[in-house]
């Protein structure tokens, strides 16, 4: 399934041996938002157990269930990863979900990457429904799930105990048409992204100088 991609912010690749130091230092538990539940969960729990998830995401990456790199097209940081899974060719439907380091937050950088698997996935995969799901603690993801046109289709109460607070949480599902997908795109103002690029590879250029 899937394919090598680049952006107005951000690359988006297949995983390789050497993302393992950064995954694990830029993916930490307390620093990172993971939008949608995924078994990358964990990913950075130790260097070791690091490099074995970064081994599976690569060879899984030509499957219909693939992990994505996200790096910033500017720095060659890796900012996060994507992932595709209950890819159904049948109901014609998946879900996405994704981890990224809270220090990129701000720079739309998820946004960018997500617009694009959506993209990809509705176009060439012949998708009609992509879905996404998580826990309330999650903070900030649905914010970056309707900033990608998508729409809050459910709220499954009190389905687990929070780890930390020990408090019951709600259990929240969005999804996307294709239809809604072309839509959004249609309307979507495109300046700003470009604008953002320029300023952002501008101050690169003058930390380099200096």
């Amino acid at each position: 399934m899937t394919k090598h991609f680049r952006t107005n912010h951000v690359v988006i690749r297949r995983f390789e041996m050497k993302d393992v130091e950064q995954a694990y230092f830029n993916f930490t538990k307390e620093d990172i938002n993971n939008g949608g539940e995924t078994k990358e969960d964990k990913i950075a729990e130790n260097i070791e157990h690091t490099r074995i998830i970064i081994k599976s995401a690569i060879n899984e990456y030509y499957t219909d269930e693939p992990i994505w790199a996200v790096e910033d097209k500017v720095s060659k940081n890796l900012v996060g990863c994507i992932r595709v899974s209950n890819y159904s060719p049948k109901n014609k439907m998946c879900n996405i979900s994704w981890m990224m380091s809270y220090k990129y937050w701000d720079n739309n950088f998820m946004k960018d990457a997500l617009i694009q698997i959506l993209k990809f996935l509705f176009i060439k995969k012949n998708i009609e429904l992509v879905e996404c799901s998580y826990y309330e603690s999650n903070k900030n993801t649905s914010t970056i799930l309707e900033e990608i046109g998508m729409t809050r289709e459910a709220t499954l109460r009190e389905r687990r105990i929070n780890e930390k607070t020990h408090k019951k949480e709600n259990f929240i599902i969005y999804s996307i048409k294709k239809k809604e997908f072309y839509e959004f795109i249609e309307n979507k103002p495109k300046y700003h992204v470009i604008n953002s690029y320029l300023k952002r590879k501008i101050w690169f250029l003058y930390i380099k100088k200096h």
